[in-house]
C-alpha cells in the first residue's frame, strides 16, 4: 500500500486538480493507497514512523511543500521510499531530479543572521531574488508567466548594494550588487536554469553573483538564463562552486529559500549540513 501525501495549497490551491487525477490512477488500477493532507499532520516523523508499513510516500507539491518537509524531516532516518509528483507552481527541483534521482541528495543549511537556522534543497538567495518572491508572494495568480514579470518588476525596482562575501575562506566585495544565489539544484522560476553546473547530490553549492551592470544590460542578460548562457558573461555574472559561504548586505533584504520568504535578513552563512534525503520522481 502507498500512502499519498498532498498540499492543498499549492499552486494556489489549485493542486486538487492533480490530486483528484492520482487517486483516480491508483482506483482505476485497483491499487491500495491512503490519501492525507499534510496540513493535518503535525508531526511529520512521528507519523512516519507511526506508518513504516507503506511501501512507498509520493509527495504532491512544489518546491515550497518540499522545502517544509525537508525541514520537518531533516534529523529523521526515512525508512520509506519518497517520491515526488509535480503539483506546484515551479516544480525546479523536480526538474534537477527527474536525470539524477538514483543517489540521495544534500540537505543545506542556512542561518540568517547568525541565530535563524533553516534547510533547503534547492536553493537560496537574496537581493533580487528575494524581491521576486515577495512579489510572486502578493501576486493573486501563480506559474511562469508570473514569475517572469515579477522579475522584471524586481530588476527595474531594486537597488544595488555592496555585497560582502567569504567563499570557502577567500573574502570578495561587489559593488553594486542586484542578487546573490546559492543553489543546489539547476533551475529556478519555473525552468530557468539559473545554476547551470549545479548538482543536487553532492556537497558543493553553485554561487551567483549579478554585480556591476546597468538595468538595460541586465534586463538583456535575464533573456539567457532559461538557456543557462548568462554565466558567459563573468564581467558581470560572478559563478563559482563552493563549501561554505558567508554573504554580507549592509541594508536588511528579502531572503528566499526554494520559494519560502524571510523579511529583514543581512546576513547568510550557508553550509552543506551533512544530512541526506533520498527523493526520487514519480
Amino acid at each position: 500500500m502507498d500512502l499519498i501525501l498532498y498540499n492543498p495549497k499549492s499552486k494556489n490551491s489549485k493542486a486538487n486538480i492533480q490530486t483528484h487525477k492520482l487517486v483516480r490512477k491508483y482506483k482505476k488500477e485497483k491499487k491500495p493507497f491512503r490519501l492525507k493532507s499534510i496540513l493535518k499532520i503535525n508531526d511529520t516523523i512521528k507519523y512516519l514512523e507511526e506508518n513504516k508499513h507503506f511501501e512507498k510516500v509520493i509527495l504532491l507539491g512544489g518546491d515550497g511543500t518540499i522545502n517544509k518537509f525537508v525541514n520537518k524531516v531533516q534529523n529523521y532516518d526515512i525508512q520509506q521510499d519518497i517520491y515526488l509528483k509535480r503539483n506546484g507552481s515551479g516544480n525546479d527541483f523536480l526538474r534537477s531530479l527527474k536525470n539524477n534521482d538514483s543517489k540521495p541528495q544534500y540537505i543545506i543549511e542556512n542561518t540568517l543572521d547568525n541565530s535563524r537556522k533553516h534547510y533547503f534543497i534547492n536553493g537560496t538567495g537574496f537581493g533580487i531574488d528575494g524581491l521576486i518572491i515577495d512579489y510572486v508572494d502578493k501576486a493573486k495568480s501563480k506559474g511562469k508567466l508570473t514569475y517572469i514579470l515579477c522579475s522584471l518588476r524586481a530588476i527595474l525596482n531594486y537597488v544595488p548594494e555592496t555585497l560582502e562575501a567569504v567563499i570557502d575562506g577567500e573574502k570578495f566585495t561587489f559593488d553594486k550588487t542586484y542578487m546573490v544565489t546559492i543553489n543546489n539544484g539547476k533551475f529556478v522560476g519555473g525552468g530557468m536554469k539559473l545554476s547551470p553546473n549545479a548538482n543536487i547530490d553532492d556537497e558543493e553549492l553553485d554561487v551567483i553573483i549579478a554585480h556591476d551592470i546597468n538595468k538595460p544590460l541586465l534586463l538583456l542578460l535575464f533573456a539567457t538564463i532559461y538557456l543557462g548562457l548568462h554565466t558567459k558573461f563573468t564581467k558581470w555574472i560572478f559563478n563559482r562552486k563552493c563549501k561554505t559561504i558567508d554573504v554580507k548586505f549592509p541594508t536588511p533584504q528579502i531572503c528566499q529559500s526554494d520559494g519560502e520568504k524571510y523579511e529583514n535578513v543581512t546576513t547568510m552563512t550557508i553550509k552543506s549540513s551533512g544530512k541526506k534525503i533520498h527523493l526520487r520522481a514519480y
